[in-house]
């Protein structure tokens, strides 16, 4: 799942102070718009251009095909509704999921699942750290969720966290097919961790960013097809792609 980001421009900064934070939760939300429509990226435009409706921000908006990023990790949002000193405000990512009367509310709850569970995983934050806006406020949010009980989602992120936990299967007679290639928005996932530890790189991440791409063109140059340093100082084709000959080079 790519998460496209389109931060809220510094110049807002009734909702963007910049104020910089270590998270220690999560919190769940949904945008409470069933209007068609009311996409993730609506809202991340909403965000974008101010949100001139009112004072509040958010960090993630989820829908049943994307996830868009306003404000980063590491800095204070408005949407916990506990006040400026506020330990969700200050603490807390805050996680929007779209309820569209025209989107998949299932398929967006899923997405919201992963989210969250990549960045339990990023931030070091514990399950029992994942909350409903409801814990801070007392505002009947997520609403549909807790409708649906609580225990419920959460079963549904620990579910992908236990898809994720399990090591991918490499046959070493099978056509290695995947290309690990910069894109943007930025691929992520498992895969990319595993380069990154074989690379040793400093930011272990699973993002493919300009950094890793860097490492594995680093490690390109030196290392023949057999992972050994190249003799003739001549290694691997230096492209900064993971592709089939990389791939076996690195994990033979």
């Amino acid at each position: 799942m790519n998460i496209i980001e389109k931060l809220i421009p510094m110049k807002y900064k009734r909702i963007r102070p910049g104020t910089k934070r270590t998270p220690k939760y999560i919190t769940i939300h949904e945008t409470d718009n069933t209007d068609k429509g009311a996409t993730a990226s609506v809202h991340a435009n909403l965000l974008y251009n101010g949100n001139s409706e009112r004072v509040a921000s958010w960090h993630y908006t989820v829908d049943e095909s994307s996830i868009y990023q306003s404000v980063p990790d590491d800095e204070v949002a408005w949407h916990a509704g506990d006040g400026s000193n506020g330990t969700g405000n200050h603490y807390s990512i805050g996680v929007e999921i779209c309820v569209n009367s025209d989107g998949d509310f299932t398929k967006a709850k899923e997405n919201a699942a992963w989210l969250v569970n990549d960045l339990m995983n990023k931030h070091n934050i514990s399950i029992s750290a994942v909350v409903q806006h409801h814990h801070w406020s007392g505002k009947d949010c997520p609403h549909n969720i807790r409708g649906e009980g609580w225990d419920h989602f959460v079963e549904l992120i620990k579910s992908v966290g236990a898809r994720d936990s399990s090591p991918p299967i490499y046959d070493k007679n099978a056509d290695y097919h995947r290309l690990l290639k910069v894109i943007s928005p930025m691929l992520q996932g498992e895969d990319v961790k595993r380069v990154q530890k074989r690379l040793q790189s400093k930011q272990i991440d699973g993002i493919y960013g300009l950094k890793t791409k860097q490492d594995v063109k680093d490690w390109q140059r030196v290392h023949d097809e057999q992972g050994n340093v190249a003799k003739s100082g001549k290694g691997l084709v230096v492209d900064g792609i993971v592709g089939p000959k990389t791939w076996k080079a690195l994990f033979r």
